[in-house]
């Protein structure tokens, strides 16, 4: 039996983490058939005075999430059977909590990793940042529970000291965060959405501009497949950043590289679905939702054999070193191959069975029993 009545936290309005509200959001799902469940986020007090700068609400943020929330925590958790702290990045409201009580999720240790100074995973730290993430991993290794997106992260979790003697761990995977069909004829776009379709073939790369992404990469296939190639690229995501931009500009690629910025969800579901090949080429990920968005859409994946990404592509990927341009390149051109394409396609939907929501819904609720 799960716990009868369980806190779900969620993140700060402010910072529009939609992964992470959803995820949140997921969590109140599983737990609502067998428990009462509320789901509390740190509420925008201090940071939503009017006139106020982008970076003074940034920094008034810090007040309403580490100094009045916790407070209001503190006061309430006890009152309920098991506390989620849905993001890891929020882990250090687990002081707050009765540790016996407490479960975090971690979906990666990337940030933590870069601010102890690892350079592989590409994601610096400010001194704040330093201090913060030093933070987080005191709130990991504090509560009696953590879940992990994957055993990629566990391991890292391991390699940075673990937690405390009896914390209870468990690899549970995330499945789709909405909803992705192959089917692109049941995709409805707008007449503006339309006008940003390029024509095929193009390569598909989706998310943020950060380094661990790596889009370089991908601007430097474009280059080596030549000039008299017929591929374009789609940056489906991120605006282009300057050094991006400059690199288009440079090699002259302007008419090859299409960049959408924040495209709808019937937008990039119809993307995967016409996409010669998402390219994955990230330095480090926890996870990697994009793998399987993809897969579910029939879209062939090429990607980094790095971190978590073989993990959760499995044998569906093709896949190189995070700077091998020409085993990308090389991968993009195989996959004019019918028979190559179809194995993979065949391949992605296979390996979608891994992220069934009732499979990760039991793994859950199971991983929760020893809270009631």
């Amino acid at each position: 039996m799960a716990p009868r009545r369980i806190l779900v936290v969620g993140n700060y309005p402010a910072d529009q983490q939609q992964s992470m509200i959803r995820f949140a959001e997921l969590l109140v799902r599983i737990y609502q058939t067998h428990a009462e469940v509320r789901l509390v986020k740190p509420p925008v007090l201090v940071a939503g005075f009017p006139g106020l700068s982008s970076v003074a609400r940034k920094y008034l943020g810090y007040i309403d999430k580490l100094l009045l929330f916790p407070v209001w925590l503190a006061w309430h958790a006890r009152s309920y059977h098991l506390v989620h702290i849905a993001d890891h990045g929020n882990s250090f409201y687990s002081f707050c909590c009765p540790r016996r009580r407490c479960i975090v999720t971690c979906h990666d240790l990337l940030a933590i990793r870069g601010a102890m100074g690892d350079r592989a995973v590409a994601c610096e730290a400010s001194p704040i940042g330093i201090w913060l993430q030093r933070l987080i991993l005191a709130g990991l290794r504090r509560p009696h529970a953590v879940a992990f997106d994957s055993q990629a992260s566990l391991d890292d979790f391991h390699r940075l000291g673990g937690g405390r003697s009896g914390q209870r761990h468990a690899v549970i995977p995330i499945p789709l965060n909405a909803p992705f069909t192959s089917e692109s004829i049941s995709l409805q776009l707008s007449t503006e959405e339309v006008t940003l379709l390029p024509p095929a073939p193009f390569l598909l790369m989706v998310g943020s501009a950060h380094p661990r992404k790596n889009r370089g990469l991908a601007l430097r296939v474009l280059q080596q497949l030549g000039a008299a190639s017929p591929y374009r690229l789609v940056l489906a995501g991120a605006p282009l950043a300057p050094e991006e931009q400059m690199f288009i500009d440079v090699h002259v690629l302007t008419k090859q590289v299409v960049s959408i910025v924040r495209p709808s969800h019937a937008l990039l579901n119809y993307l995967y679905c016409r996409a010669h090949a998402l390219l994955f080429p990230s330095h480090a990920e926890g996870f990697g939702w994009p793998l399987i968005e993809a897969q579910a859409c029939g879209c062939p994946v090429i990607a980094s054999i790095t971190t978590s990404i073989p993990e959760v592509a499995g044998v569906a990927a093709l896949y190189a070193e995070p700077n091998d341009v020409l085993a990308f390149t090389s991968h993009v051109l195989a996959l004019e191959d019918p028979a190559l394409r179809s194995r993979l396609i065949h391949q992605g939907f296979e390996n979608m069975r891994r992220f069934d929501p009732d499979l990760i819904s039991r793994q859950y609720v199971n991983f929760a029993q020893g809270f009631a």
